[in-house]
């Protein structure tokens, strides 16, 4: 059976973006020469962005749409994509993406550089030739605490910790089904930190962040403070990962 590559893009009110950003990924892969699934989460979005995919992509068989009946959680519409995706027996590795286009799919020609040398590869905003375009000094200002936080607290070499453009293998994917426990914008480090306390290897490739141009962000305050809460609390779930033996 030929290998192919999963990718999971979690939607809400994402209509003017999500055809473009699928299209994009399509020539990218393409060019690449890997066969590729795209299931796009939406969470039930107002503006009919499920409903948008699928009237476009009605004549194509590795674009599916999986809608909730709302607003679950950024971690939640991955699981349940990453549970879909992988029923796909030819999948073997699977891209995480948000759909505003901050993450441009041109950069996977990087980031697939080192497809079978790790479990994780992040598209890092903070490694040489990694760049953020468009952020106010306050969110950039967030966006740095928050990684030496966790950096710090955890001693994981790694200095893009909140990144979801990534590349997870099936083996990864496989234990953070297992072990994971949220559902919000702090999956996105749980996630991470359950395949770094496994001692599985992840790796960060430069990319080019670039401030979303349509829509609003889904992020709010009180989703900052969650996930604060959350990093302090978690030492203890991983210091227990990191005594299982793979």
């Amino acid at each position: 059976m030929s290998k192919c590559i999963g990718i999971v893009i979690p939607t809400y009110n994402e209509k003017d973006n999500i055809i473009p950003l699928i299209k994009s990924i399509f020539e990218t892969l393409s060019n690449i020469g890997l066969k590729h699934y795209v299931i796009v989460v939406d969470d039930n979005s107002p503006d009919g962005t499920a409903n948008v995919v699928r009237e476009y992509f009605k004549t194509i068989d590795n674009v599916e749409v999986i809608v909730r009946p709302g607003k679950m959680g950024l971690g939640s519409a991955i699981l349940t994509g990453f549970q879909k995706i992988l029923d796909k027996e030819c999948i073997t590795h699977i891209i995480t993406m948000d759909a505003d286009f901050s993450h441009d799919p041109r950069d996977l020609k990087i980031m697939l550089s080192d497809l079978n040398k790790a479990d994780i590869i992040i598209g890092s905003r903070y490694v040489e030739n990694g760049e953020i375009i468009g952020w106010s000094f306050k969110r950039r200002l967030i966006s740095i605490i928050a990684n030496n936080i966790v950096k710090i607290l955890y001693r994981t070499g790694l200095k893009d910790h909140t990144s979801n453009y990534r590349v997870y293998s099936r083996r990864a994917i496989e234990y953070i089904l297992k072990y994971s426990t949220t559902s919000s914008y702090e999956w996105v480090v749980e996630s991470l930190l359950i395949c770094k306390a496994l001692g599985l290897k992840i790796v960060e490739k430069p990319v080019r962040f670039v401030d979303r141009k349509k829509g609003s962000s889904k992020l709010s305050l009180r989703d900052i403070v969650k996930w604060f809460l959350f990093i302090l609390k978690y030492r203890l779930k991983y210091s227990m990962l990191k005594k299982k033996t793979l």
